[in-house]
């Protein structure tokens, strides 16, 4: 007997694994295997040309395996489950109408079959699917080199649901996933109003039933309420409901806000999913034709209950994947191709409706099964719900611990000419995607050296050319000239440029016209903020080794920045300033007492306000660079030196995201950008050498 996917006391960390397995020639002609563990209910699964999938349970500790077929061929093998409590875990939900019959819809046949379909049994069914998606995303985090690797559902300790043969004298308690019952403010028939259902083209608000979610999880209260740190949910609507022309009370929507990240789905397809680990391959495999007159058959792919099974859990998981950051893919759940997710758990297929056709070939093979893409795989590997202990001993992996932008840089972009461009992250760039059209089709990862990779990267130095050797060459001819680029760093917001080719094919800018020598040239960076919406300034030249002081005025934004400079007329190019002694920063404010006039030559980017704080440089100090917080409009800017002092933020220092503009190294601050509204928009710099 062979183990593709586990070794002999191997160390795991997911409380469901999916293990491969194949037959020795002396064990041909088994047609069943049954994994004995010695705390929990057997579980037996099929034989197909001698391999196997076996999807268990495991407890805590030592987890010792015995495998054993109809032939009465045995082997075990044992590994150590850690479960890792410690990382942010996604909590499951369902929520209720304030007079939620507490049913879910199902076929008179299946309610039958499963005595009921109320809400206990929702309970159990979605225990199961939490813990398929948990082995689910530890085998494809195997597959793809990162080793025993999930994620966390918030657990409790309780009647064990898990198993239909548990025996309850022995194991009468046990941890489960936790299941929160969440009750809407809103009435079954509001939650089913055709002006909220996701299916309904004429839908008032198709989204609403987003921002109800959201709600009842306020009123909910607890960790909905007193945050502190983001707060992942994952949400089934169980009163769902196929009225025969459409499924109200159903929105499959993945995404949120700084508080709470939020899934939803309705549970139209809950009837067709297992409530037991015993129930996995049976329901799996069940071709029972399903009845439109009393369940739904979504977007005409759940001809058959298995059918169901695979696209409704599938779709879940899909809306969790974009909780946990995901964007759409070119292939896997991201994608739709869980119409296959079956095959991830069997190694035979039942008849399938949606392709008239017997399925896959027997046994089938990974290659012809549901995964995760690798570009959702790489942001879950740098996500803190996927943590594990031993990433701590790799410095490289800079592990960031918690979960959002907590002051963390987004990554910053300086075009240097000739299609060359220079990537600058705090945290560290840990991946570059080529985004053609909505679908990245090409990527940099910087995995860590425990993985085999460089490690996140602070400096990136890229080019078009290389670039557009990474995009597919049928791709090229209609998005070689047009892609996106998104940057992905540690604990950092990402940060996105449309159009990227354009934005390195720049001409260096004479800067001759705005004071300086001839020969002299610069380039814009990015911009923090945005252009749009205000009154573009052009290019303000700064002569920023001629500048004395800067006054920054700004309020709960950035309203302007006014640069003073030397006079080369007066001997006298000081501010009239009091004796300091600086040591780590400039003084925020020296309003009172300096003396700012108008015989010190200056000029103004954005507005003047009552509202200001003086910075003053030393003789032989200049300002390398800023730091700026900004979103639809600048919120607050910090100003840093050669001299290696920096201010306080100037502004909402806790507003939009934080960004940087800092020449890179041996060039110099030329000039002010941006757009002007009623605050500051956008700002950038030009930069180049002296």
């Amino acid at each position: 007997m062979e183990f593709f996917n586990l070794n002999q006391n191997e160390q795991v960390v997911s409380p469901c694994l999916i293990i491969h397995g194949k037959l020795t020639k002396a064990s041909t002609g088994s047609q069943s295997i049954q994994v004995q563990h010695p705390q929990l209910p057997p579980l037996t699964f099929p034989i197909n040309a001698d391999f196997f999938k076996a999807t268990i349970i495991l407890t805590p500790g030592e987890n010792k395996l015995t495998f054993i077929t109809d032939k009465n061929v045995s082997q075990v093998i044992s590994c150590y489950y850690t479960p890792l409590f410690q990382n942010i875990p996604i909590h499951l939900c369902l929520i209720l109408a304030k007079d939620s019959p507490l049913k879910f819809d199902s076929p008179a046949q299946q309610i039958q079959r499963e005595k009921g379909n109320d809400l206990y049994l929702a309970i159990k069914k979605l225990r199961i699917a939490g813990r398929l998606m948990q082995a689910f995303t530890n085998e494809q985090m195997l597959r793809n080199g990162f080793g025993h690797r999930t994620f966390n559902f918030a657990e409790e300790y309780t009647m064990d649901t898990e198993f239909v043969n548990s025996p309850l004298k022995k194991l009468p308690m046990r941890n489960n996933i936790k299941i929160h019952l969440v009750r809407s403010e809103k009435t079954t028939d509001e939650i089913r109003s055709y002006d909220v259902a996701q299916q309904n083209k004429a839908a008032k608000d198709s989204g609403g039933l987003f921002g109800i979610a959201m709600d009842a999880l306020k009123k909910y209260g607890g960790l909905f309420v007193n945050i502190q740190r983001p707060v992942q949910a994952a949400c089934i609507y169980l009163d769902a409901h196929w009225d025969g022309k459409l499924i109200t009370g159903h929105a499959a929507l993945g995404g949120g806000n700084d508080d709470i990240k939020l899934a939803i789905f309705g549970s139209h397809g809950m009837y067709s999913w297992p409530s037991s680990m015993e129930q996995v391959v049976p329901y799996f495999l069940d071709a029972t034709k399903a009845s439109t007159k009393e369940v739904a058959n979504d977007n005409g792919e759940c001809g058959s209950y298995w059918e169901c099974l695979a696209v409704t859990m599938g779709a879940f998981w899909h809306e969790m994947g974009h909780l946990l950051g995901s964007p759409h893919q070119e292939n896997g759940v991201m994608l739709r191709d869980y119409t296959r997710l079956n095959r991830s758990f069997l190694t035979k297929e039942s008849y399938c409706i949606r392709t008239n056709s017997n399925g896959a070939a027997v046994p089938i093979y990974p290659k012809e099964e549901c995964t995760w893409h690798r570009l959702d795989l790489l942001r879950y590997l740098y996500h803190p719900s996927f943590t594990k202990p031993e990433d701590y001993s790799d410095p490289t992996f800079m592990r960031p611990g918690k979960l959002g932008d907590y002051g963390v840089k987004q990554p910053s972009f300086y075009p240097l000419g000739n299609e060359t461009c220079h990537l600058v992250s705090q945290s560290g760039i840990y991946l570059i995607e080529i985004v053609c059209g909505d679908l990245a089709r090409g990527y940099i990862e910087y995995l860590p050296v425990s993985l085999g990779g460089p490690g996140p990267q602070k400096d990136i130095i890229l080019s078009l050319n290389d670039l557009r050797a990474r995009i597919p060459p049928d791709k090229i001819p209609e998005f070689g000239n047009s892609f996106k680029l998104k940057v992905l760093s540690v604990n950092g917001p990402q940060s996105c440029y449309d159009n990227f080719p354009s934005l390195l094919k720049v001409k260096p800018i004479p800067m001759e016209k705005y004071g300086f020598a001839p020969g002299v040239t610069g380039l814009k960076s990015h911009v923090v903020g945005r252009l749009e919406g205000g009154k573009e300034t052009g290019i303000i030249g700064i002569k920023i080794k001629d500048v004395i002081a800067l006054r920054v005025y700004h309020g709960n934004a950035l309203d302007g920045l006014r640069f003073y400079f030397k006079d080369s007329t007066s001997k006298d190019n000081v501010p009239d300033v009091p004796s300091r002694n600086y040591v780590n920063r400039l003084t925020q404010s020296f309003k009172e007492n300096v003396s700012l006039s108008d015989k010190h030559p200056n000029v103004l980017f954005g507005k003047e306000t009552s509202s200001y704080s003086d910075i003053i440089l030393e003789p032989g100090e200049y300002i390398s660079g800023f730091n700026v917080r900004g979103g639809w409009w600048v919120d607050a800017i910090q100003v840093a030196t050669n001299h290696g002092r920096m201010t306080d933020m100037l502004g909402n220092k806790n507003g939009g995201g934080l960004g940087d503009l800092l020449p890179p190294d041996g060039q110099y601050i030329l000039g002010i950008y941006g757009s002007i509204g009623q605050w500051v928009n956008g700002i950038g710099i030009v930069y180049g050498s002296l």
